[in-house]
């Protein structure tokens, strides 16, 4: 395991335990057991430690959102498995769920809150796509509007699951929430929000996936050197297939098949693929 990782795993249990404000950058090296120079070294301060934490939570979410979304399964099932992924990702990491939606927000500046709201249009664009898949024509005047009310239940059923203290069936909940929107796409038939009054601004994952990009992603993979072979000869081959005059699509595709269900690869496979359709000439 990577400093890096050693101290973002030592953060987490302790922000869990104290919360965010009273864990000290000293708190964490002790936990972590390494000095304040080791720290320093890999985050310039606990803010930033922070983002990177709050980051890595919302690759995941947008990864497996993406993944859902782009899969083989029916469109009903897609949307089950939606729901289902957003509430089983809260609960898997509660302690910080909690903590995180318990802080002040004056603990978020402006540069996070960015992220957030960057990550928040990329899931908007790819729930979007899915309820297209899902109702089609039907739905066009009424899309955001649904959008608003899957994002509602998603809120609301979250912070059952994370504050009230009760077994929860995360299957169940997904059941009910794909009926509850089949009922609001079928039976409601007026609409607040129009394509002119929504605009999903932020700049989309395609937009902001740059060769320099990927291969900063790949370096700070390659730091861990506890890969398995074929991972670490596929991400140095990215790497050097990245940095050649013409990258050849039908390479990087290759190689991101060797990395798609390697688990700390995710982000890696997500933004190729992003990458690959930004340079494809049917995208």
């Amino acid at each position: 395991m990577s400093k890096k990782q050693q101290i973002l795993d030592a953060a987490l249990q302790l922000f869990a335990e104290k919360g965010i404000e009273a864990t000290s950058v000293q708190h964490i090296t002790q936990a972590a057991g390494i000095s304040k120079g080791a720290f320093y070294l890999s985050f310039p301060s606990k803010e930033s430690l922070i983002k990177e934490i709050i980051d890595s939570f919302m690759k995941e979410i947008v990864t497996e959102i993406d993944r859902i979304v782009n899969g083989m399964e029916l469109p009903d099932e897609k949307l089950r498995l939606y729901f289902h992924a957003q509430l089983a990702l809260l609960e898997k990491h509660a302690d910080f769920a909690k903590i995180y939606a318990q802080e002040p927000m004056h603990a978020l500046n402006e540069e996070i809150m960015e992220k957030l709201i960057h990550y928040d249009a990329w899931i908007d664009r790819s729930l979007l796509s899915l309820l297209d898949e899902l109702y089609g024509e039907p739905l066009r005047g009424r899309r955001y509007d649904l959008l608003i009310s899957i994002k509602g239940f998603v809120r609301i059923y979250s912070q059952l699951v994370l504050f009230h203290p009760y077994p929860h069936d995360i299957e169940k909940i997904a059941e009910l929430l794909v009926e509850k929107t089949n009922v609001l796409a079928t039976y409601s038939q007026t609409a607040y929000l129009t394509e002119d009054m929504v605009e999903l601004s932020m700049p989309g994952p395609e937009e902001v996936t740059t060769q320099e990009k990927l291969l900063s992603v790949i370096d700070e993979l390659l730091e861990d050197e506890q890969h398995p072979p074929l991972i670490s000869e596929s991400l140095s081959l990215i790497a050097e297939e990245l940095q050649s005059e013409a990258p050849r699509r039908a390479i990087l595709h290759g190689l991101q098949a060797n990395i798609y269900d390697y688990a700390p690869a995710n982000w890696l496979s997500y933004l190729l693929k992003k990458y690959e359709q930004k340079k494809s000439p049917d995208a």
